[in-house]
């Protein structure tokens, strides 16, 4: 699914779930697998805005949108906390016209995210597998 995928990307985005070791370990996985590519770490601060369902926070889809556009990723790596969907920022990342947009989830969302892995293996193991 996913294969030849880690010579051919350059700009790849990606959301993290939250600053901790893990992510270190997490993140240094990515750049193995992706060996050439210039990664953009969405701080995880604004990922939980991103992420939020309250009625009080609201987000600008579109300055989010062009923001993204602006950057021309390639490809959107979507690392969310267990329980959390990556649908909201699959969908973003959609909008924004980011061709390749990996997320874990056991729900089906269309075609929001252009590459659903199933949170049965760890994510990152799956991603390499893949590629």
């Amino acid at each position: 699914m996913l294969a030849n995928l880690s010579s051919a990307l350059q700009r790849i985005v990606v959301f993290a779930p939250n600053p901790s070791d893990t992510f270190n370990a997490d993140f240094a996985e990515l750049q193995h697998i992706f060996p050439s590519a210039d990664f953009t770490v969405i701080d995880p601060n604004q990922t939980a805005w991103l992420l939020s369902h309250s009625d009080t926070t609201s987000l600008n889809w579109g300055e989010a949108v062009n923001q993204l556009r602006r950057n021309q990723f390639e490809a959107a790596i979507i690392l969310t906390a267990p329980g959390y969907s990556p649908y909201t920022l699959g969908y973003l990342c959609y909008l924004a016209a980011i061709p390749i947009r990996i997320g874990s989830s056991y729900e089906f969302g269309g075609q929001v995210l252009s590459h659903c892995l199933k949170p049965q293996e760890p994510f990152l193991q799956q991603i390499a597998h893949q590629t």
